[in-house]
């Protein structure tokens, strides 16, 4: 069984401010330490006074008065030195971090800023690098995003109000596209463009293998030498965009399917024909935009990561073919408990209807049970506070439906209760 590996940095998530920042010109190179990028300005428009120009306002917003003509081209302004008053121009870059975890990179010209977190600004030609241990999640003012897993680095080379262009230069990008009219969105590679209206979508650019995995929609590959031949990949497919690999399309391999496993803190699923490795993937939300744990194995099995802190986590499971395709991927959801006891807990359903949900508690600690129809208790069934030395005994249950329960347990030195202990059973049919 392979050990996830570490990631271990807090993830926030909350809505960005689209911002205009300054555009400089970008390197890979990083400078032997790290330094704090410019602020991004504030604005995103800009509402055109007597006397403006484009000059002075690029000069402005900008810090680079030659970006003129980008505000032009981006603003249809027929003639430059002929602007309206009271006329509102669109600026600078509508990117931003909604989440990162771990160690993510943001390189601008020979600056490099680490760490980042939510909310903060990007501008054309940033360059966002995530190590080993890195996630981030970039959203665009159309509300699409693009979720950038480990040891992946892209490029952002446009993101106004009508246009979205990135180019990945190592590892991985998953894109949810929003479906908008007169809006292009394009991910480069070295070898295809990317275009597509509205799709969710993974490419691939690592370890010498290139690859588009449409999971909804369609996208066009555009190759972007040569022939300049366009591929058409549909949902459930996958193109090989590898130099010299054909550019053919192939049927992805199905989503392995997550099963109940008794060992604490594991993740399971049955093989998939075809199959030569897999992938998990472990998040705070069910979009898999706040992603925080990643692992590759033969087999499809796993441990979470030994750090997480107790609760409820969603977990994604994907299979990769002979040729290194990823296929679909299984959603599941699974309770990290990570702590030195109790050692195995067990549910078991009795024949009035009724559950016993058994484990080893600590002597001396008294614990508040819950039961709910989700995984935020948002709605509990049952609250109950007290000593269970053996466990408790919920129901009958009458409606099937999957039910989730949680032990918490009021610490020293903790404001509030903390779970300890967790899952979910399914109840059938009476």
């Amino acid at each position: 069984m392979t050990q996830t590996r570490r990631r271990s940095s807090a993830m926030s998530y909350r809505l960005f401010q689209l911002a205009l920042a300054i555009g400089l010109v970008p390197t890979l190179t990083a400078p032997t330490h790290a330094e704090t990028l410019p602020p991004a300005a504030a604005h995103s428009q800009h509402l055109v006074r007597p006397g403006d120009t484009l000059w002075d306002i690029s000069s402005r917003y900008m810090d680079n008065p030659n970006r003129w003509p980008q505000i032009q081209r981006d603003n249809a302004v027929p003639a430059p030195k002929r602007l309206q008053p009271g006329q509102v121009l669109s600026l600078g870059s509508m990117a931003a971090l909604l989440a990162a975890a771990g160690d993510v990179a943001v390189h601008r010209k020979d600056i490099v800023q680490r760490p980042v977190g939510a909310g903060f600004a990007l501008v054309p030609g940033d360059v966002i690098v995530t190590g080993r241990d890195g996630f981030v999640t970039v959203g665009f003012g159309d509300g699409s995003r693009v979720v950038v897993p480990s040891s992946s680095a892209f490029r952002l080379l446009v993101a106004h109000g009508r246009s979205t262009r990135l180019e990945l230069l190592d590892g991985r990008l998953e894109s949810y596209v929003e479906k908008q009219k007169e809006r292009d969105f394009q991910i480069r590679t070295r070898t295809f463009a990317l275009g597509v209206k509205g799709t969710h979508f993974r490419a691939r650019s690592e370890a010498g293998v290139a690859t588009l995995e449409v999971l909804e929609g369609e996208v066009l590959a555009t190759e972007i030498g040569g022939s300049k031949r366009s591929i058409a990949t549909r949902s459930g497919e996958a193109a090989l965009l590898t130099e010299g690999a054909g550019g053919g399309v192939k049927a992805l391999l199905p989503a392995p399917e997550q099963h109940f496993v008794e060992k604490r803190d594991a993740v399971a699923a049955a093989p998939v024909q075809g199959a030569l490795s897999y992938q998990l993937q472990v998040a705070r939300d069910p979009g898999f935009l706040q992603l925080l744990a990643e692992a590759r194995a033969d087999d499809p099995q796993f441990q979470l990561p030994n750090d997480l802190a107790p609760g409820f986590y969603h977990t994604r499971l994907s299979a990769f073919d002979a040729q290194r395709v990823e296929g679909m991927a299984g959603a599941g959801l699974v309770f990290a408990s990570n702590g030195p006891s109790p050692e195995e807990s067990k549910v078991q359903r009795i024949d009035d209807g009724t559950y016993e949900i058994r484990w080893t508690p600590q002597p001396g600690e008294s614990h508040t049970f819950e039961l709910a129809r989700t995984a935020d208790f948002a709605a509990p069934l049952v609250i109950e506070t007290g000593s269970y030395p053996n466990g408790v005994t919920v129901g009958p249950l009458d409606a099937p439906a999957r039910y989730y329960w949680r032990c918490r347990v009021k610490t020293e030195g903790e404001p509030s209760l903390q779970p300890f202990l967790g899952g979910s059973f399914e109840a059938p049919p009476r």
